[in-house]
C-alpha cells in the first residue's frame, strides 16, 4: 500500500499537466483569462488615457482603428471596438472548435502564474542588452512614442502595457503568424514546423520594425522579443503570450519609474 500511494501522484501529475496545457489553449478559457485585461484597457481609455488632445493608445490599436475606419466606423467610437473584436474572434474560434462551454478557474490562476514566470527571461535579456547599450529600458515596453511615455503617470503606463499585450499580440502573433503559416503550409505544402518557424521569424522582424529603431541594441532586443513571444504563442497559445507581454511591460515601467525616483 505505501508504494501504491507514493506512485499514484507520479502517474497523475503528467495527466493533470497535460490537461492544463490543453485547457489553457482553448479559446473560451483564453477569453475568460483575458477578459479582465480587456475590460481594464477599455476602462483606461476613458479614465486614464483620454485628454483634451485625444486618446493615447498603442500603435497596434490605432492600426486596428484605421482598419475599422475604412468600413465607416468613426475613429472616436472605434476606440472601444478593439476589445469587442478580440472577444468576437475568441467566441467564433470557440464555436468553430466545438469545445465545451466550460471554464476552469484553477487553470486561470495557473495561467497567470505561468505568464509571470515567462516574463522574467525576457526581462533578463532586456536588461543585459539595453543597459549594455545605454538604452532606456522602458522604451522597449510598448509601441507608444518616447515623448508620449514621458507625459504619462505610472497608472497610464500600466494601461498601455495591457494594450500592448492585447493588440500587439493580436496583430503580430495571432493574425500575422496565422496568415504566413496558412500561405506556407496550407497553400505551399511546407511542413508544419518549417511554416511555424518562418512565420515566427517574419513576425519577429515585423515586430522589431514596428518599434522605434533608435539603436542597433534596440533593434536586436525587439527582434529577440518577437522571437520569444512568437515561440510562446506557438507553444502556449494566445492567452499566455498576451499576459506575458503585458506583465513584462508593467514590470519594466515599474522598474524604470523606481530608477528615476531614486536618481532624482
Amino acid at each position: 500500500m505505501p508504494r501504491t500511494r507514493r506512485s499514484r501522484p507520479n502517474r497523475q501529475l503528467p495527466a493533470q499537466l497535460s490537461e492544463y496545457l490543453d485547457v489553457s489553449k482553448r479559446p473560451l478559457q483564453i477569453l475568460a483569462f483575458l477578459l479582465p485585461l480587456i475590460l481594464a484597457y477599455e476602462i483606461s481609455l476613458v479614465l486614464l488615457l483620454r485628454s483634451d488632445v485625444g486618446v493615447t493608445t498603442v500603435t497596434a490599436h490605432r492600426t486596428l482603428l484605421r482598419f475599422l475606419e475604412a468600413f465607416g466606423v468613426a475613429p472616436v467610437s472605434g476606440y472601444y471596438l478593439g476589445g469587442i473584436a478580440i472577444v468576437v474572434v475568441l467566441l467564433v474560434w470557440h464555436v468553430l472548435k466545438r469545445d465545451p462551454w466550460r471554464v476552469s478557474y484553477p487553470a486561470i490562476a495557473l495561467m497567470a502564474v505561468e505568464s509571470l514566470l515567462l516574463a522574467f527571461p525576457l526581462l533578463l535579456i532586456g536588461q543585459i542588452i539595453l543597459r549594455a547599450a545605454a538604452v532606456t529600458p522602458a522604451l522597449a515596453a510598448t509601441g507608444a512614442g518616447s515623448a508620449t511615455l514621458g507625459n504619462l503617470n505610472l497608472g497610464s503606463e500600466w494601461a498601455l502595457s495591457v494594450g500592448a499585450g492585447l493588440y500587439e499580440e493580436l496583430m503580430f502573433r495571432m493574425l500575422l503568424i496565422a496568415v504566413i503559416h496558412t500561405l506556407l503550409v496550407d497553400l505551399g505544402n511546407a511542413s508544419h514546423n518549417l511554416g511555424a518557424a518562418i512565420a515566427v521569424t517574419v513576425s519577429a522582424a515585423a515586430f522589431a520594425w514596428y518599434h522605434p529603431l533608435n539603436s542597433t541594441a534596440g533593434a536586436v532586443f525587439y527582434f529577440l522579443a518577437g522571437l520569444y513571444f512568437g515561440a510562446i504563442y506557438v507553444v502556449r497559445g494566445f492567452g499566455i503570450v498576451v499576459a506575458t507581454h503585458a506583465l513584462y511591460d508593467i514590470i519594466t515601467f515599474t522598474m524604470w519609474g523606481s530608477a528615476q525616483a531614486n536618481s532624482s
